[in-house]
């Protein structure tokens, strides 16, 4: 999973989407090379589109990898495990659900703000880290400071993840493994009537922003 997440430099994230919507993500996503998305878990009905992803998925033969995020309980964390889910996102760090995962290996990234979090987040078995909220927490400066010690971090900031280029160059210059990007990605009134070229032109662009603010 890591080296997905490498590669690919931003973890997309959508929420609060219909299973219409989200099959059009998924289909434009893979059609646009994207091996790993992030839906996060925040609606009553969050599981049963869930469900219809992991269906949708499967019978079109499609090679994307879910990610499932907010999730904020141990419960929460089994149930979507148990459906399918690929990885688990935290926005915060819980022992519980990180010794769930590691013993039922699959991939947890859990939320932290401050490099104790961090470190304490790596100790519980999380190989890379979300830093939530990046931008409200001193942003790439503060990803640059927290890496100077302990270079070996792998840090993914979420929250003011911009697809301006000059936003990227500032995250990926200050070492970061990938980033997290949501409503700047899919706005919620975009979603609303999202269709597949709309979705498969969003996902090329951010393709193409990635590369171009890495090198």
């Amino acid at each position: 999973m890591y080296s997905i997440l490498k590669t690919q430099g931003v973890l997309p994230l959508v929420t609060q989407i219909n299973i219409q919507t989200a099959q059009i993500v998924l289909q434009s996503a893979a059609d646009a090379g994207i091996k790993i998305i992030e839906f996060a878990a925040r609606a009553e009905d969050s599981k049963e589109v869930f469900t219809q992803m992991i269906s949708f998925r499967k019978e079109n033969n499609l090679d994307v990898k879910i990610a499932v995020g907010s999730i904020l309980s141990l419960a929460e964390a089994e149930t979507y495990h148990q459906l399918g889910a690929d990885c688990i996102v935290c926005p915060h760090t819980d022992p519980e659900i990180g010794a769930y995962c590691l013993k039922n290996n699959i991939y947890w990234i859990p939320g932290a703000a401050t490099l104790n979090e961090i470190l304490h987040a790596n100790k519980l078995g999380a190989e890379v880290v979300k830093l939530f909220p990046a931008d409200k927490i001193g942003g790439p400066g503060y990803v640059k400071a927290i890496r100077a010690p302990f270079p070996g971090l792998k840090i993914m900031p979420t929250g003011g993840v911009t697809l301006e280029e000059s936003n990227l160059k500032s995250w990926f210059k200050s070492g970061v493994v990938c980033v997290g990007i949501g409503s700047n990605l899919f706005s919620k009134e975009m979603l609303l009537n999202l269709n597949y070229e709309q979705a498969l032109q969003a996902f090329q662009n951010l393709i193409e922003v990635v590369e171009k603010s890495r090198n």
